[in-house]
């Protein structure tokens, strides 16, 4: 291994040991994407020279006739240079959002996020690095997606490093050579119906004889863009310290800045950022109307309630079902509770040996929330209480033997409280959204 590290230019070596050194705990255990392919084949045979703990993780698409054939490869490498490798097999659902391509990439990083990793490297290089900011102008992706790919950036708690960014696709090639390395070929690599094969097999070839360093001039530019949208990064911690997600103070700024940080915002949690043409309506229809519609993307939607932005996550509606009080019922992402109290919720007495359900609501409840006052719809209720309208929907119904006894967090009624010193269970609800300021 020495000679083949001699023959790499000295820069190179000590770039990529410099990138695990700066972005590394000493003690860190670095994961490699291994596909089996040359790029990271190179890639895990370099990082087990430079870092003391490595392991791989070979993610199974099931996509090509050879994936078997692939995964049994990565595990004989893996296998004869003592590295530990974990192989995922991954489903891989097309949606009309997106194609195949992007899919696989989706259930790719979905596999590394749940994978365990800390730190983990892909073998991105420059060509892959110039591929990717072409590909972004085409889709007229904004400053980040100009920005291509960051040599290191977290992701859902996963730091993802790119050692190989600032290395020619000859230099990895040569490197491979000179190390006698072995790897597997994909045959989809070669469809240009795929848009990233387009633009590297018919594309860029072509710029590259007009423009002969196009790969290290875009990959040049990328850097640019990196730095602006580091800025922009800086700008949009500045204004976040300050709005606090209130919708007034959002409004003060200008339109670029308004953007800027709901961009910033929704990437704090992993959500996809919309399209420039979508966000700039929602804030139009921000400023001229009190109660703004949702804005709705992937992952859930951004709501305002009272002057405040939430971003509210998508979540599958409760199931409504029976229950016999005891203990915690998962309702909708909360626990649903009955907690022993004196003088407060619903009787112990009345309820003892009856019949509960918990639903949802229907629409046209009505309940009595209090002695000597009248019947009165849940919808009144509702809207006075102070729970926000999406989570209005969620709210558990607590039947008793087929009648409305409460409607958790907002009334209970009249007929089942329990009197004053009298033992009673007080339905609570534990879960929220909170405001994400």
């Amino acid at each position: 291994m020495a000679a083949s590290r001699n023959r790499l230019p000295a820069d190179l070596s000590a770039g990529f040991a410099a990138v695990l050194q700066a972005h590394l705990p000493a003690a860190a255990e670095l994961w490699v994407g291994l596909s089996g392919g040359r790029d990271s084949v190179v890639l895990l045979h370099l990082c087990k020279t430079f870092w003391p703990r490595v392991r791989a993780i070979h993610v199974h698409h099931g996509l090509s006739p050879h994936a078997d054939a692939w995964a049994d490869f990565c595990a004989t490498l893996c296998r004869d240079w003592e590295i530990p490798l974990s192989i995922v097999p991954v489903r891989v659902e097309p949606d009309a959002g997106r194609g195949l391509e992007a899919a696989a990439r989706a259930a790719r990083y979905r596999a590394y996020r749940e994978s365990g990793a800390r730190y983990l490297a892909l073998g991105h290089h420059r060509r892959d690095q110039a591929e990717t900011l072409l590909f972004n102008l085409c889709r007229g992706s904004g400053v980040a997606g100009a920005a291509a790919m960051p040599v290191c950036r977290a992701e859902a708690g996963l730091w993802l490093l790119r050692p190989l960014l600032t290395w020619a696709i000859a230099d990895v090639e040569r490197y491979a050579r000179t190390a006698g390395l072995a790897w597997v070929e994909d045959e989809s690599n070669q469809d240009i119906r795929y848009r990233r094969n387009f633009l590297r097999q018919r594309i860029l070839p072509r710029l590259a004889e007009v423009f002969p360093a196009v790969e290290a001039n875009l990959a040049r530019a990328a850097g640019h863009f990196a730095e602006a949208w580091g800025l922009l990064d800086v700008l949009a911690r500045q204004d976040d310290a300050v709005l606090e997600a209130q919708r007034e103070r959002l409004l003060q700024l200008d339109p670029a800045r308004q953007a800027n940080w709901l961009r910033w915002w929704l990437r704090q949690v992993g959500w996809q950022v919309p399209e420039a043409a979508a966000l700039s309506e929602w804030l139009r229809q921000l400023a001229v109307a009190e109660g703004a519609p949702e804005l709705r993307l992937r992952e859930g939607s951004v709501c305002v309630w009272r002057g405040q932005l939430y971003r509210v996550p998508h979540r599958q509606r409760p199931v409504p079902c029976a229950w016999d009080g005891q203990g915690a019922l998962l309702w909708g992402g909360a626990r649903l509770r009955l907690v022993p109290s004196v003088g407060a919720g619903i009787s112990q007495a009345r309820l003892a040996g009856r019949r509960l359900e918990v639903r949802l609501r229907q629409g046209g409840e009505r309940l009595c929330p209090g002695p000597g006052r009248p019947r009165r719809a849940l919808k009144k209720l509702l809207q006075e209480s102070d729970i926000p309208p999406w989570e209005r929907a969620y709210l558990p119904f607590i039947y008793v033997d087929g009648e409305l006894v409460a409607c958790v967090g907002v009334a209970l009624a009249a007929d089942w409280q329990c009197r004053a010193a009298e033992p009673g269970w007080l339905p609570c609800l534990e879960a929220g959204v909170s405001p994400a300021a």
